[in-house]
């Protein structure tokens, strides 16, 4: 006698995760992209503000340092603002792994106790 094999689709089950996790992973490179075009977009704006406060100057007031001023404050905003960056991109692996552990335990439970687990 063959043994009773299982009523539910397991090529479904695996599918319906496949998905989720995908959509997981996109949500997850969305927000930690926008948290990196918002603090290139801060950053070129912070130093095109010292460009035009340099070029306003008489050259005579430009002082042989300015330069390296410049940089100087430019690469503490820029520490600054990837901190900050930082943790939106945190929350965003943060969520996408919540998320993965949830919906390995879904699969898990369709995979393991048929339909009546998903209702």
């Amino acid at each position: 006698m063959l043994p009773e094999i299982p009523t539910f689709n397991l090529s479904k089950a695996n599918s319906e995760w496949m998905l989720r996790v995908l959509s997981l992973s996109q949500d997850c490179r969305r927000r930690s992209l926008d948290a990196a075009c918002h603090y290139h977009d801060e950053v070129m704006a912070r130093t095109q503000a010292e460009l035009d406060r340099l070029h306003e100057k008489p050259a005579a007031e430009v002082v042989p340092g300015a330069a390296i001023e410049l940089n100087m404050r430019l690469a503490a905003a820029s520490i600054g603002g990837l901190l900050a960056a930082g943790s939106p991109m945190i929350a965003a692996q943060a969520a996408f792994a919540q998320g993965f552990a949830q919906a390995f335990q879904d699969w898990q439970a369709a995979v393991t106790q048929g339909p009546a687990a998903r209702s």
